[in-house]
């Protein structure tokens, strides 16, 4: 800068600085130069010149942030009241003004007003200014004669009237019917410097009127002489609406507690009684009017007042309402059970000086209740020991309850949801049914019954179910509606009236075949005679063949009739020790030329390499075999294998009949083994069933296992000779099922 400028700026009489950045990136800002009024204001000298702001200056990061906004905008920018060099000495203003210059770098001026000293301030009108107008009551300034001076923010939000409108002006504030207040506010003004009128009502711009509060007070000159009158509003409408609610609310208060039935009573926190309401009477036996004064705790159960003394403890830390159950002593009855809430009261003098009691009995509710938690606890005794499956559970599957059966059954102490247990161990034929009955039961609220059949470790269990609805009240403590589901194991049931229809098919159609048998042979025998006579008559060699076809049909007559006469009779008559390998030897030797013109190899396989010694019939056991080897290789017309596994395990032995055969398909074969039903085109369907007679009579077991076009599994389960005595079905050998 060129020395005439710094003539010039040295004869500017309020302090000026300047200050330039040289470039983009410099943050700090140093100081151009001052001039000799800045110097005087700010105590500085001209070695400060070229050094930072930061330097200089007490809150350098605001001067630069202003300095680079005025350069930004190109507009000067005034702060207010603001000290720059000492905490103690305040600028009425400072102004930053951004200077062109074309040389690359950037200039700014700041221009200083005349500096005050902080503790002066107090006493300055511009802090009365400001107090004056940001006080949050309405104030209003008026001569003597009642023209306005000035008013503040606040009266124009609480009466409407703008500055502009009513300064200068005379205004009146008073509604009808208050314009007598005026005269006692003159008089009172003339004796007192101050008059307070707590309570009355002002009016409005719009015209409505408001509950206020009013201070006059008069403003003198040095003088001692009377300028002005200063109004100060305050706006008591809430006040007032909360007192009117008060007052309607306590006698509402007051109507509702003297003619409940519950307790109403109102206690300070050392427990004295302050209000009792009549019904104390009616549900403790004593008066309203003794509990007066009294101790409320006196009347509690020792053992109960500790909760009661921490419930009000924290009812005092936390302003919350407390409950408790108690006991309190009865006038005459002894200790009755009541239900106490308590709340805290404020009064309008401390916060919590008192608490209200509202309390019921539920004397005859406690002794239902400790009824039914006796009763519960023998129900669910009896749930625990149950062998039934009991499941409760919700609409979104979630289990209430799964006995310790089911649990135990399942080998699972983690059942919550039903939707994953139906999903995992349910059958798929009987899944969907299971889905429908029991939306169908949430939807019409009535019991339903179903069979379903379960399915764990490759096996298959049948149950019988009963689905009830569980609908949830206040009566009952049902938070939602439930199901529940009781489900008891039929399977055993299913196959012993199975067995035993089997055993009545068996009589049944015994005494038919023998009464058919019987029928045949007669006939049969003459038939077979004259035809071995005619044969022998007979030189036509036509005649011959047809002779021997008629002959070779009888013969297949007689054996089916032979075959009646079998089923008829019992034929386990005389049992002996066997060798059970000797047996399947000799049965198989028996097959072996007719296998090898088939294409039909045979394996046995003594899985333990033991001798296993059997009481049993030996034809009837060989005649079991045979069938079931010979219906193994009719199934395999194109060749294949037959294995047979034997696999002994005290007190059993296990004999597999294993074909690669045709098979036979899901919906027939629950139905072998039936009286005259076969899969084979000539066959009457007496032979497996013979056969199951005849290991049944031994006391053993015979099953079937087919898959279709992929072979059929026969096993047979026996008891071995250390157990001869045993003769029931043996349906329980889960190892060789």
């Amino acid at each position: 800068m060129k020395p005439f400028e710094h003539s010039l700026l040295d004869s500017y009489p309020e302090p000026y600085i300047l200050v330039v950045f040289s470039k983009e990136n410099d943050h700090l800002g140093h100081i151009n130069y001052v001039n000799q009024a800045a110097t005087e204001a700010l105590q500085l000298n001209k070695n400060c010149i070229g050094k930072t702001l930061e330097d200089v200056f007490i809150y350098p990061k605001r001067m630069v942030k202003t300095c680079k906004e005025a350069i930004l905008e190109g507009e000067p920018i005034t702060l207010e009241h603001v000290s720059i060099t000492q905490p103690n000495v305040v600028f009425e203003y400072v102004k930053f003004v951004p200077i062109d210059s074309t040389s690359g770098v950037q200039y700014c001026g700041m221009i200083l007003d005349t500096p005050y000293a902080t503790d002066k301030m107090m006493t300055d009108d511009r802090m009365v200014e400001s107090i004056f107008m940001s006080s949050p009551n309405a104030t209003l300034i008026q001569s003597v004669d009642g023209e306005v001076f000035k008013i503040n923010p606040a009266f124009t939000e609480m009466f409407g009237w703008k500055d502009y409108e009513v300064i200068g002006n005379r205004i009146s504030l008073f509604p009808s019917g208050y314009e007598k207040e005026y005269e006692e506010i003159v008089r009172q003004l003339r004796q007192q410097d101050v008059y307070l009128i707590p309570k009355t009502k002002r009016i409005h711009k719009d015209g409505t009127i408001k509950d206020v509060s009013i201070c006059y007070m008069n403003i003198y000159n040095h003088l001692r002489e009377r300028t002005a009158v200063a109004r100060l509003y305050i706006d008591i409408s809430k006040q007032i609406l909360f007192h009117d609610k008060y007052l309607e609310q306590k006698g509402t208060f007051q109507l509702i507690t003297e003619n409940m039935k519950d307790l109403v009573a109102i206690a300070e926190f050392s427990g004295k009684v302050v209000y009792a309401s009549s019904s104390h009477l009616d549900i403790t036996g004593y008066s309203a009017e003794s509990y007066l004064n009294r101790n409320v705790f006196r009347y509690i159960h020792p053992d109960d007042r500790r909760n009661v003394f921490q419930q009000i403890k924290q009812m005092t830390n936390t302003g919350c309402s407390a409950k408790a159950e108690i006991r309190y002593n009865h006038a005459s009855k002894g200790y009755i059970w009541i239900e106490l809430i308590a709340s805290p009261l404020y009064d309008g003098k401390a916060p919590y000086e008192k608490f209200v009691i509202v309390g019921r009995d539920i004397t005859d509710r406690k002794h239902a209740e400790e009824a039914l938690q006796e009763s519960e606890e023998k129900y669910r005794l009896i749930l625990e020991k149950t062998s039934d499956f009991i499941v409760t559970f919700n609409q979104n599957g979630d289990a209430n309850y799964v006995s310790p059966s089911l649990k135990s059954w399942l080998n699972d102490t983690t059942i919550t949801n039903m939707n994953t247990f139906l999903t995992d161990y349910v059958a798929k034929d009987d899944f969907s049914l299971m889905y429908e009955i029991i939306r169908s039961v949430f939807k019409s609220k009535e019991a339903e019954q179903i069979a379903f059949t379960l399915e764990k470790d490759g096996k298959s269990y049948t149950f019988d179910a009963v689905l009830t609805p569980l609908i949830s009240s206040e009566y009952n403590g049902y938070s939602e509606d439930l199901i529940l589901l009781i489900a008891r194991d039929i399977t055993k049931r299913l196959e012993d009236e199975h067995v035993s229809m089997q055993l009545e098919k068996m009589s049944t159609v015994g005494q038919l075949a023998a009464g058919i048998a019987h029928e045949l042979r007669n006939p049969l025998t003459s038939v077979k005679g004259f035809i071995r006579m005619i044969n022998e008559e007979v030189e036509d060699p036509m005649l011959k063949n047809y002779l021997e076809i008629i002959g070779g049909e009888l013969d297949s007559i007689e054996r089916i009739a032979d075959e009646f006469m079998d089923l008829a009779k019992p034929h386990v008559i005389a049992l002996s020790e066997c060798d059970l390998h000797d047996i399947v030897d000799g049965c198989v030797r028996l097959f072996e030329g007719t296998a090898f013109l088939k294409g039909i190899s045979i394996d046995v396989d003594y899985i333990n390499e033991q001798q296993v010694i059997l009481n049993c019939q030996k034809s009837a056991l060989k005649r079991v075999f045979i069938n079931i080897m010979k219906n193994a290789m009719e199934a395999m017309e194109k060749g294949g294998e037959l294995k047979i596994q034997i696999e002994a395990r005290d007190p059993y032995v296990e004999l597999r009949f294993i074909d690669s055969g045709k098979g036979i398909e899901k919906d027939r074969l629950k139905y072998i083994g039936e009286p005259f039903y076969s899969t084979k085109e000539k066959g009457i369907g007496l032979g497996l069933m013979m056969s199951r007679k005849i290991v049944r009579e031994h006391g053993g077991k015979l099953s079937i296992e087919s898959e279709y076009r992929k072979g059929t599994t026969i096993r047979i389960v026996l008891p071995l000779a250390a157990t001869p005595d045993t003769k029931e079905p043996l349906t329980s050998l889960h190892s060789f099922s």
